[in-house]
C-alpha cells in the first residue's frame, strides 16, 4: 500500500446491518401477505352481498335468463409489483341452458383477458420505451416482485400506441417538424421517421429557462401522411428544415435558419469550393440571418449575387429556393422559435431507442418511438392502462 491510501474495510456490510436488512424483508413480505388476505375476504364478502341483493338484475350472457344459482368460486391471479394477488371471483349457472358465468367480473375490473395490474404495466411499458424488450423484462423482474415477458412487454406497447391520441389543436402554436432515418423495414438504408411537435418557452426551472412540447404527429414513412396530417388541423405557423415544402400546410412558414447556414457547406463543396474557404461564406451568410440588421433581407438578396459571381450557382440557387421563407418570423412576431432546435434534441433521442443493433419491423419501431414521445410530452393526456388491457 502506497502512502496516504486508505484500505477498504473487511466488511462493506456489517453484521448487525445484515440483520436489520432481513427483518425489514421479512415485515414486507409479512405485511403484503397480510394485506393481500384481508383484501381477498372483503372482496369475497362483498360478492356474496352483491349476489344477495342484486340476483333478480342478473342475467344469463347466452340465453338472457335470469333464472341461475351460484356454482362456487373461481381462482384469479393478478400480478403486480408487489407479487401475485390471487382473487376468488363468484360463478353462477345459468338453470336454462347451464351456462356458467362470472357476473361481477366487470365490476371488479376483471375482465378475462386481464393478468396484470395498471401499475406494473406502466412500470414495464416505461421500461420498454426505454431500453430492449428483454432488458426490460429482466429489470422488471429485478427491482419489483412482478414479472412480464419481452414480447408481453411488446404487445403491450403496441396496444397502447393503438389508443393514444395526439394533439390536434395546435392553433397560435409554432409546429417544428423534422425527419430522421432508422433501421427499419425491407430497404437497406431504412425508414424515415416523420415528426412535428409544437414548441413554446416555458417557466424558467432553476433559473434555467425550459420548452414546453407536444407530440403532433410520428408515423414510420414517406412524408406524404404528415404533409396530409398538417394540412387537416392547419397550423399558423410551421419550422422546418428545407426537405419538403410545407408552403400549403400553414399561413406562414419559417426556414430554419441554422440548417440554411449547414446545408450551405454542401452546395459549396457542389461548386468544388476548397475547404478552407466554405467557412468564409458560411460565416457570412450567418450574420445576416443571425444579425439584428434591418436591411437583412437586402443582405441575402446582395450574397446571392456575389455567389453568382464566384461561380457558385448550385448554392446561389439554393438560397434563392428559400429566400420566401428565410424572414417569415420577422413579420410574424408570434413564433416561438426560428429553428428547429427544440425538435433536434428530440431526434437525438430518438436515434438513441432506435439505433439498437438490429432491424426493426416499420410498425414495431413507430409503436415505440411514438408511446415514448407520448409520454415524454404528453403525458398529461396518457390513456389509462387499463383502456388497452
Amino acid at each position: 500500500m502506497l502512502p496516504g491510501e486508505q484500505g477498504l474495510p473487511e466488511e462493506i456490510f456489517s453484521y448487525h446491518s445484515n440483520i436489520v436488512n432481513r427483518v425489514v424483508q421479512f415485515a414486507g413480505k409479512e405485511a403484503d401477505a397480510y394485506l393481500a388476505n384481508r383484501v381477498r375476504r372483503l372482496i369475497r364478502t362483498l360478492q356474496l352481498r352483491w349476489y344477495r341483493r342484486s340476483r333478480k338484475q342478473i342475467f344469463c350472457p347466452a340465453c338472457g335468463v335470469n333464472e341461475h344459482t351460484r356454482k362456487g368460486w373461481r381462482p384469479r391471479v393478478l400480478r403486480s409489483s408487489r407479487g401475485r394477488l390471487v382473487f376468488l371471483v363468484l360463478q353462477a349457472k345459468c338453470k336454462c341452458c347451464g351456462r356458467a358465468f362470472r357476473p361481477f367480473t366487470t365490476a371488479l375490473g376483471l375482465p378475462f383477458s386481464r393478468r396484470c395490474t395498471d401499475e406494473l404495466l406502466e412500470k414495464a411499458v416505461s421500461l420498454g420505451v426505454q431500453m430492449p424488450f428483454q432488458r426490460s423484462s429482466d429489470i422488471l423482474k429485478k427491482l419489483t416482485a412482478g414479472s412480464l415477458s419481452a414480447e408481453g412487454i411488446r404487445q403491450k406497447i403496441a396496444a397502447k400506441a393503438k389508443v393514444l391520441v395526439l394533439r390536434e389543436e395546435v392553433s397560435g402554436k409554432t409546429v417544428l417538424t423534422d425527419s430522421t432515418k432508422v433501421k427499419a423495414g425491407a430497404k437497406e438504408r431504412g425508414a424515415s421517421v416523420q415528426m412535428a411537435i409544437t414548441a413554446e418557452p416555458g417557466p424558467m426551472v432553476a433559473g434555467r429557462p425550459t420548452i414546453r412540447k407536444e407530440l403532433v404527429h410520428l408515423h414510420v414513412g414517406d412524408v406524404e401522411p404528415l404533409r396530409d396530417h398538417l394540412s387537416a388541423i392547419r397550423p399558423q405557423r410551421i419550422v422546418h428544415d428545407g426537405d419538403t415544402d410545407f408552403s400549403d400546410c400553414a399561413d406562414s412558414v419559417q426556414r430554419c435558419r441554422w440548417h440554411l447556414v449547414h446545408q450551405l457547406k454542401h452546395y459549396l463543396w457542389q461548386d468544388e469550393i476548397p475547404h478552407e474557404d466554405r467557412g468564409i461564406y458560411q460565416r457570412r451568410l450567418k450574420d445576416i440571418l443571425f444579425g439584428k440588421w434591418s436591411t437583412a433581407p437586402r443582405m441575402l438578396g446582395a450574397f446571392i449575387k456575389d455567389l453568382e459571381v464566384a461561380g457558385c450557382t448550385t448554392s446561389a440557387e439554393h438560397l434563392r429556393n428559400a429566400r420566401s421563407e428565410t424572414f417569415t418570423y420577422r413579420a410574424d412576431r408570434n413564433f416561438a422559435y426560428a429553428t428547429t432546435t427544440p425538435i433536434e434534441r428530440e431526434m437525438r433521442e430518438l436515434n438513441r431507442r432506435a439505433d439498437v443493433g438490429v432491424r426493426w419491423s416499420e410498425r414495431g419501431v413507430e409503436n415505440v418511438l411514438k408511446v415514448l414521445f407520448h409520454s415524454r410530452m404528453n403525458d398529461s393526456q396518457a390513456q389509462s392502462q387499463k383502456e388497452y388491457g
